[in-house]
């Protein structure tokens, strides 16, 4: 008994050191890459910019978890007594617009940044966007017994949710760099002193905004010429062109997830990526269903053991949980305002909150957790813990809490999978969670001593 303590204190001592080193070497390589980085612009604007849209994704985490509260045939009430018309349009006036809301703060902050007019800067990119994105939908009706289509002037919400997230980025950025140096070279009107300001900073603008909105044409009409028609096509389908192809195995659902994680830390959304990533989860959950309806071997077993391992890894409840121990009262209030929407896998809040997008900080938890869980799984799964899967459970709300999903799934096996899955997602986020949380701590500490100063 005494060997086995201890033995059992000489691997808790070498846990620590090693944790102690990988905290020096993010404190002395990375953190001051990481500082040089967001202190650089653009990254400062953009971590500004998602920031100041935390509100929207967190004020919408309630109205979308009760709307589609993970009970069976919930939805389907909500639809019968006429309120799940609602929930969806307060979502989608959130969640479903935020590419725009994510282009006004950002130009702002960009704006503020190169000292130019922030507000023209950033209606002019509000502007911009809708501007070279589609603005009609083809409907079909029935008409005498015939489909008809029909053209009607719209914008489709795809385009100014998730899908449209990364190029409104690049319009916020680049319009705001266009129009501060546009208005640098003598180009905008020079009204009276009599002229209100907010008349004279409304109109003397008008021939910068004009080259702009010119160069908005030219885009439009360029990208019309092209096979997708139009720039967010265009865009969507460079990002699944590669992926089309795929069928669903373990490296191709390791690849994709994988490619999901790192494109979202960089502002791309899950939604680019829905195409393949739809086509090879309906493929594995259909020809599950029908292997187990009719007592054959699932032919999508390992790969759909992965997903869900994958999925585990992203269950943003335990980097939120550890936060919670925070020293700095950011870190402490994102996590009482992030936590319970974690639970229900609505990570807008802590991405958006932190943010975890373009943090040069958390690159590497957000993009490298995933794929390791992901090979793990695989190989759990394939030696010491085979899983008999119920697919039936894929079909559960996407809200269904994981830790719930899982063991309901594939029972004890995928149990423990799981929880290997979080024990290695929190040790891959503890480190940078824990130097962030110091620098933010000091940070506060220093703007208190700097108030009690000035007073």
């Amino acid at each position: 008994m005494a060997m086995f303590f201890h033995f059992d204190n000489r691997i808790d001592a070498e846990r620590i050191e090693f944790m102690n080193k990988l905290e020096q070497i993010i404190n002395e390589k990375l953190m001051p890459l990481a500082e040089k980085l967001t202190k650089n612009n653009i990254l400062g604007a953009l971590m500004e910019g998602f920031i100041r849209t935390s509100p929207i994704t967190l004020g919408i985490a309630f109205i979308t978890i009760i709307g589609n509260f993970p009970v069976p045939g919930w939805t389907d009430y909500l639809t019968k007594i006429g309120l799940m018309g609602h929930v969806n349009a307060i979502t989608n006036g959130a969640t479903g617009v935020l590419t725009l809301y994510v282009i006004y703060s950002l130009a702002m902050a960009y704006a503020k940044r190169l000292q130019t007019n922030e507000r023209n800067a950033a209606i002019v990119s509000l502007a911009f966007f809708i501007m070279i994105i589609p603005q009609t939908i083809t409907t079909t009706f029935m008409e005498n017994g015939q489909a008809v289509e029909s053209v009607v002037n719209a914008l489709k919400l795809d385009y100014l949710g998730g899908q449209g997230l990364f190029i409104g980025m690049i319009v916020a950025l680049v319009v705001t760099k266009l129009y501060a140096y546009l208005s640098s070279k003598n180009l905008s009107f020079q009204l009276p002193d009599s002229v209100p300001p907010m008349v004279s900073q409304s109109l003397s603008p008008v021939f910068v905004v004009t080259i702009i909105f010119v160069l908005a044409f030219a885009i439009r009409v360029g990208f019309s010429y092209t096979p997708a028609g139009d720039i967010i096509n265009f865009f969507v389908q460079v990002i699944n062109a590669p992926l089309n192809s795929m069928v669903a195995s373990p490296i191709s659902i390791i690849i994709i997830m994988g490619l999901l994680a790192i494109l979202w830390f960089f502002g791309i959304h899950n939604a680019v990526l829905q195409g393949p990533l739809g086509v090879i989860s309906l493929t594995m959950v259909m020809g599950n269903i029908t292997a187990f309806q009719n007592n054959q071997e699932l032919p999508y077993l390992l790969p759909s053991v992965i997903y869900g391992g994958m999925m585990a890894s992203g269950f943003m409840g335990i980097v939120i949980g550890a936060m919670f121990k925070a020293k700095s009262a950011k870190f402490k209030q994102l996590a009482k305002l992030s936590f319970i929407p974690s639970l229900f896998n609505i990570t807008e809040p802590i991405m958006f909150g932190m943010p975890i997008i373009m943090n040069p900080m958390f690159m590497i938890p957000q993009c490298f957790t995933q794929i390791i869980c992901g090979f793990v799984t695989w190989g759990l799964a394939a030696t010491v813990l085979p899983i008999t899967l119920n697919p039936f459970m894929s079909l559960l709300p996407w809200t269904t809490p994981i830790f719930i999903k899982m063991p309901l799934a594939g029972g004890l096996n995928y149990a423990i999978i799981m929880v290997v899955c979080f024990v290695i997602t929190f040790l891959m986020w503890y480190p940078f969670l824990k130097v962030a949380d110091r620098h933010e701590y000091e940070l506060e500490k220093a703007n208190e001593e700097a108030h009690v100063i000035q007073e």
